[in-house]
């Protein structure tokens, strides 16, 4: 016999066997339900009919009420009650031999509601007593055939739940006893089979158990199902052709190794090599970028000395008259002062923007508050040189106009943002030869800000405006880079932004720079009155190299209300810090014995909670130290007095 036919002969007498079981089971279990469900029907008549007993019980009393004590107000309660009794009933469902008692149940309670009503209706005058004594009748009649109609259906109950009791015990006691029938008849037909099969299992087992480069099993006879013999043969034919295939694979695979190692070397190589080549690309993108920024302030060079003399006149000139004339009027001599210091201070901003500009620009190292209108003010202000000092004097002039929206604030490299800002507005000027009109403007669309530059020159040509964000490419020839719009892409891109263009020839050009909006909410802090004497208990310590400098930041310190301690050497300071306790120390970046970096870090380690106030007319060079955090302030030279006020007031509160 075959392993097929044994197969089938199994599953034929189990699949008969299981299935003649579970149709029976199927049958008996269906019957029994349709019992449960007929004796939880007469469960809820039973139920039903009790409520309407108990109800009727609370009729009758309300009716004696209404008709033996004349309680007539309490009639409409009594022909609500026997609404709901009728409504009950209807909704009982009973047996056959049940129906007719049901029917004249709702029969006489009809006619009780009549006399009910008339009785209602015509509370002046008395029922008759022969109404009285129907009403009677029919009302104790009901409560008969109530009684009987609950006796009937718990009999019913009663008998019904014994029955499905017998008959699920019954089919417990059948259904285990075909279980086991069924388990022997199961056990029986399987080790029948079972002792078939086993011998060629056994005998396959063998086989199975073949490890790669063992012997070879020897081919032997094999008892049972013909297919055993038949998959014998052929195991023992696949493991001579793989125990070929192991050998050759074996060889390819140490080839295959060694060439990967080859590669993996070469891989190594390459990688290094690329290593070099990216580190030497971001050199040179630095070094381009370096070049536009060069180019660009090499533009502004001329402006900015105009500007810086131009501030320098007021400053000699009445400087000079305040020299030569010393008994001038005290309100003459205060206008003067008062303008030579508003002369002083566009110097300083002159100086500050021209530090931004020349600020670091690494974008994965900047991440600061970057108030816009602030900003384009400054680009503007820094611009101007380029669109007023231009070559050939005679040209037209070029008008500016700003118009700022208020938008408040976003979060990036602010250097960034303003060479881009600068370089758009160098694209308009160069795109007005003959002169004309630029609009610089800020304003708010949707959660975006948009900064744009907008000019009446000569506008640009479709296939232009699609090839000038490429970098190098100029139409300027060798007066340009080709770089000032790819870096303000970049720039938009890199603050996920983007830069829009529109143009057309002879119709100008305007590009607009699209940022994120950003609100930045800071807690106000009191305002302090730069007028306002201060403590002179405050133990200061002043150190600069520049003996000028230090008298000018002394005496503003004296008119504060302080008596500060000043020194030339910052090596002549440390020696006073052993010796004496300070408050607060003010020292210079830049001086020749150590610089102001290393100076404070000598103080902190000699006196940890004295405070630290670095000033600095060149702030890019902190970057030569890696760490300024025993710094507790840094104030750009030169310094105000409200600055320094406000500095030395909250450094002495922090103390």
């Amino acid at each position: 016999m075959s392993l097929r036919a044994h197969l089938l002969l199994l599953l034929f007498s189990v699949a008969i066997g299981g299935g003649a079981l579970t149709f029976a089971n199927d049958r008996w279990h269906t019957d029994l339900e349709v019992r449960s469900q007929k004796i939880g029907s007469e469960s809820l008549t039973l139920e039903k009919l009790r409520h309407i007993s108990d109800s009727y019980g609370r009729f009758l009393v309300t009716y004696d009420l209404v008709v033996f004590s004349e309680i007539t107000y309490l009639g409409g309660d009594a022909l609500s009650q026997v609404d709901n009794l009728i409504r009950s009933l209807n909704e009982v469902q009973v047996v056959e031999d049940d129906v007719l008692d049901l029917r004249g149940i709702r029969g006489r309670l009809h006619r009780a509601r009549e006399i009910l009503s008339n009785l209602i209706s015509k509370a002046s005058t008395r029922p008759s007593k022969k109404e009285v004594e129907v009403a009677e009748q029919n009302l104790e009649w009901v409560a008969a055939r109530l009684d009987v109609l609950i006796n009937r259906t718990v009999m019913r109950f009663e008998t019904d739940t014994a029955d499905l009791a017998r008959q699920r015990s019954l089919q417990e006691s059948t259904q285990g006893a075909s279980l086991i029938a069924y388990g022997a008849f199961l056990f029986l037909l399987v080790l029948w089979s079972s002792r078939r099969l086993a011998g060629g299992v056994d005998s396959l087992a063998e086989l199975v158990e073949y490890e790669v480069g063992s012997d070879v099993p020897t081919d032997k006879t094999i008892s049972g199902p013909t297919e055993f013999r038949l998959i014998s043969e052929r195991v023992r034919r696949l493991i001579l052709s793989l125990e070929e295939t192991v050998r050759e694979r074996t060889a390819a695979l140490a080839g295959q190794v060694a060439e990967h190692q080859k590669t993996q070397v070469s891989l190594e190589t390459a990688n290094t090599e690329l290593e070099k080549s990216v580190e030497e690309l971001r050199k040179t993108q630095l070094a381009l970028v370096q070049k536009e920024r060069l180019t660009a302030l090499g533009e502004m060079v001329g402006g900015i000395s105009h500007d810086f003399n131009n501030v320098l006149v007021p400053i000699t000139s009445y400087c000079s008259i305040l020299l030569d004339q010393p008994d001038l009027d005290k309100a003459e001599r205060l206008e003067l002062l008062t303008i030579v210091k508003t002369a002083a201070e566009d110097a300083a901003r002159i100086i500050e923007r021209l530090q931004a500009f020349t600020r670091s620009a690494d974008s994965s190292k900047i991440s600061e508050v970057i108030e816009i209108d602030e900003m384009v003010q400054d680009a503007v202000a820094m611009a101007e040189p380029r669109w007023r000092v231009r070559d050939g004097i005679g040209q037209q002039g070029i008008e500016v106009l700003t118009e700022l929206g208020n938008v408040g604030t976003t979060v990036g490299n602010p250097p960034e943002v303003r060479q881009a800002l600068l370089n758009l507005i160098f694209n308009a000027v160069d795109a007005l030869p003959d002169g004309g009109q630029i609009r610089v403007s800020s304003r708010t669309a949707d959660d975006l800000i948009c900064i744009e530059v907008s000019d009446n020159g000569t506008g640009m040509s479709e296939e232009t405006r699609q090839d000038c964000l490429k970098p190098f490419f100029s139409t300027k020839a060798e007066k340009g880079t080709g770089l000032g719009l790819a870096m303000a892409n970049n720039t938009a891109l890199s603050h996920s932004g983007r830069l829009e263009i529109k143009s057309s020839p002879g119709s100008g050009t305007s590009v607009r720079i699209l940022l994120k909006r950003k609100v930045l909410t800071t807690p106000l802090t009191n305002s302090i009155d730069p007028d306002e004497h201060q403590s002179s208990d405050l133990r200061i310590l002043l150190v600069d190299d520049d003996e000028a400098v230090i008298k000018a930041h002394a005496a503003m310190l004296s008119s504060m209300g302080y008596s500060p301690k000043t020194f030339c050497s910052p090596l002549q300071a440390i020696e006073i810090v052993k010796n004496e306790t300070f408050d607060l120390v003010i020292t210079d970046l830049r001086m020749p014995e150590l610089s102001g970096v290393e100076f404070a870090e000598q103080v902190r380690s000699l006196a940890p909670e004295t405070r630290i106030l670095l000033l600095t007319g060149f702030e890019g060079g902190l970057a030569e130290f890696p760490d300024i955090s025993f710094i507790d302030r840094v104030l750009r030279k030169p310094v105000r007095k409200a600055e320094l006020l406000k500095a030395v007031t909250e450094l002495s509160g922090a103390s």
